[in-house]
């Protein structure tokens, strides 16, 4: 059965900074920039930096289950929260995609995101997207888009074949870079002799 994402989720504007973030070691506040989110669904944790938020603005604390959609730039991808520290939000870039309550039981919120990142939602971005050297995707755009719902169960086996590959990926990236230490490692000793 085929939902418009506005269907089964709520969609909010990330905090509205006005200039650049600026890091404050001081703050417990934590932000989720644009370098901050990875194509393949993951939020790099070790690089958000704390910041004081500007303005009075009630900010849209992140939760794990939230999946963040860059909406602006040349690639549009989500990225979902997991496990990030209580007070982060993130900047005006993303989309903040909460699945609706009633809607918690029929779909996961990472399958929404791997669907988000798949060819025929990423096309769909591509179509839609608008602006000329920035381009960007509009709330409406994102609350249109197509989302497949299948059993939970199969959503469940979908996204442990999504984490595996990442996993396997992980995994082959550290045998290139452990043979390249060798090969470096091998022609320092030969020009040592």
């Amino acid at each position: 059965m085929m939902k418009k994402l506005s269907d089964i989720a709520n969609i909010s504007p990330g905090y509205p900074f006005r200039t650049s973030i600026e890091p404050d070691d001081n703050s417990d506040v934590y932000v989720v920039q644009l370098r901050d989110a990875q194509p393949t669904g993951q939020i790099n944790q070790n690089q958000i930096i704390k910041t004081i938020l500007p303005g009075k603005k009630n900010p849209i604390w992140l939760e794990s289950g939230d999946i963040l959609f860059s909406a602006r730039g040349s690639k549009n991808f989500a990225s979902l929260v997991e496990d990030l520290p209580k007070k982060t939000v993130c900047s005006p870039h993303f989309f903040i995609v909460k699945v609706k309550k009633s809607a918690m039981d029929k779909v996961s919120a990472e399958f929404i995101c791997w669907q988000l990142n798949q060819l025929y939602a990423q096309r769909y971005f591509i179509k839609t997207a608008e602006g000329g050297i920035n381009l960007g995707i509009r709330r409406k755009v994102l609350e249109s888009v197509p989302i497949k719902l299948i059993p939970i169960n199969q959503q469940r086996e979908i996204v442990a074949l999504h984490r595996s590959s990442l996993n396997e990926q992980k995994i082959l990236q550290q045998l290139i870079e452990n043979r390249q230490q060798e090969l470096k490692a091998i022609a320092l000793d030969l020009l040592n002799k």
